[in-house]
């Protein structure tokens, strides 16, 4: 639990406080309270606690004059304002002093909340930062590999005008650079496993990297190739070997060595991997030009599946598409479809599509890429008459965010499928009536079917409308978030039901929408401070 420093004057505000911190159920505790600046300093360095919260205006010490001094004694502590509107200058002085938050009186108590959450997630990402650097130090040789692999990913990954010079001759490529004049960049991924796998248990993964390293190292060696092998220091599941070779007759011998590392994982291993060889360069410092094409042309297992080597060169990637991939005939086709909820239409010419698209030899993941994207701007012209057409369908950055995660050209079957069915589900169940206050439909049935199983996604699938967009249109029409707003309804009945009838927790909670009643427990707790037995109990003994 993290430790809260309250210090306000007035006592009933200084409770309400107390109250409001206490009521969320928060993995805090209330350490210490103090009227004043002095006092507050004194609980500071008895206390030590993680969040301050304190008003500015106080007698003897006021809150400005305690942030400073208590920076001295605790450089990283977490300070929370409080201030009422006629302090603004007060307010502005003590941001300067680097405090977390600054909340108006009267303080809203999501306000605080959040406030608070924001202060803890600092202090946990803080602590997590000071953990991972005490964990490096333990072990030097740990410390000084990652080292090397954070060097390296910068020198494949950073811009050729960033200065790494200074790392060459620390990782192993001064070797490298003195006695080849052209450098490439081999990356390898590893497709996602699960243990227990073969001969390695769980927690072994590790191991499993290792011995995917050592296959890549003793084939590299045997062939007499010489660079510098290492794993990317944010995707685990990547290797990358840096070349030097003289000649541009070494590019296939390389290829039929990364033949042999492929086989000997699937073979001795079980795992699949797929391999890119990108461009060559004449300069170290520009290696970063060779591993951006092997890490472009290496999406083109997308389309022809795991276990190949995909070289640059190899395909024709296409340049921007100067002519649209849809024809003018072809858009009307597919929005009449859309118009008259012809599903299995769209369905049959986007399988047709594809699979044509996949089955032409010179096909690159470039035009699976801009296929999509044409078809989602086909969508949102078609959807141009809502006041925003990315409710249904989300927005480009969330389809080219999808794009990078592909596995398979399938998944674009299916995602193409999933989206015109959206469409064509809204357009018939509002029959074309596209300025329907669906947020006002959906708070109605809200409120008269708490009581049933209720999610985002049922939601989405009841209005046609993209869970994402709806949870925040929601929040900002009603001031509430979507669960919240749920979750009080559910509470209000169930308070009710335990007031007026004798039914049992566990049928009270069935009632009310929660087919768990100890999940149900747990949620009324968090709401109300106790127990919904206690709570009946204490309620009773009022009346």
């Amino acid at each position: 639990m993290l430790k809260v420093l309250i210090l306000e004057d007035e006592p009933y505000l200084r409770q309400g406080l107390v109250n409001k911190i206490t009521m969320d159920k928060l993995p805090l505790v209330i350490a210490g309270e103090a009227d004043n600046g002095i006092d507050g300093l004194e609980l500071l360095d008895e206390i030590k606690p993680d969040i301050v919260v304190t008003d500015i205006r106080m007698p003897g010490m006021d809150g400005l004059q305690f942030i400073e001094q208590a920076r001295m004694l605790q450089e990283k502590l977490n300070v929370i304002i409080v201030s009422g509107y006629g302090e603004f200058e007060y307010a502005k002085r003590a941001m300067s002093f680097g405090v977390s938050d600054y909340l108006l009186k009267p303080v809203d108590r999501e306000e605080l909340r959040d406030a608070l959450l924001k202060a803890i997630r600092r202090i946990e990402e803080e602590r997590a930062l000071e953990e991972e650097r005490a964990r490096l130090l333990q072990s030097h040789a740990l410390n000084k590999e990652t080292l090397r692999q954070r060097y390296l990913t910068k020198l494949i990954q950073l811009s050729a005008q960033t200065d790494m010079h200074d790392g060459i001759a620390d990782h192993g490529l001064e070797e490298v650079q003195a006695h080849f004049d052209h450098y490439l960049v081999v990356a390898l991924i590893l497709e996602p496993y699960a243990v227990p796998h073969y001969s390695f248990r769980d927690g072994e993964e590790e191991l499993i990297r290792f011995a995917v390293e050592n296959i890549m190292s003793d084939r590299m060696e045997s062939s007499g190739r010489q660079g510098v092998l290492f794993t990317h220091a944010i995707h685990a599941n990547e290797l990358v070997y840096l070349f030097g070779f003289n000649g541009t007759e070494e590019r296939d011998a390389i290829h039929v060595t990364m033949r042999e590392a492929l086989d000997g994982i699937q073979n001795y291993l079980k795992l699949k991997a797929t391999v890119s060889i990108g461009k060559t360069v004449e300069r170290i410092e520009d290696i970063r030009q060779s591993y951006q094409q092997a890490k472009q042309i290496i999406r083109n297992k997308v389309i022809r599946g795991t276990g190949h080597i995909f070289e640059y060169g190899q395909f024709q990637e296409q340049l921007p598409i100067v002519r649209p991939l849809l024809s003018q005939e072809e858009e009307r086709i597919l929005q009449q479809w859309l118009e008259d909820g012809n599903e299995t239409a769209w369905a049959r010419w986007i399988e047709q599509r594809l699979e044509s698209l996949v089955a032409s030899p010179g096909a690159t993941f470039s035009q699976l890429e801009w296929f999509c994207v044409d078809v989602y701007l086909l969508f949102h012209k078609f959807l141009a008459k809502l006041p925003a057409p990315e409710r249904l369908i989300g927005d480009m950055d969330d389809l080219l965010q999808w794009l990078q995660n592909m596995e398979t050209w399938r998944e674009a079957v299916s995602k193409l499928n999933s989206l015109a069915r959206e469409i064509v589900g809204y357009v018939m169940a509002t029959n074309h009536e596209l300025h329907t206050d669906v947020m006002e439909k959906a708070k109605q049935y809200l409120d008269t079917s708490f009581n049933e199983p209720i999610s985002l996604q049922t939601i989405s699938d009841t209005y046609y409308i993209h869970p994402n967009y709806f949870s925040k249109r929601f929040k900002e029409k009603f001031g509430v978030s979507f669960h919240d707003y749920l979750t009080e309804l559910r509470m209000n009945a169930a308070v009710n039901w335990m007031l007026e009838t004798d039914l049992k927790i566990s049928h009270i909670a069935g009632k009310v929408g929660y087919e768990d009643p100890a999940y149900f427990g747990s949620v009324f707790r968090k709401c109300f401070g106790t127990s919904p037995r206690q709570y009946r109990a204490q309620m009773k003994a009022v009346k």
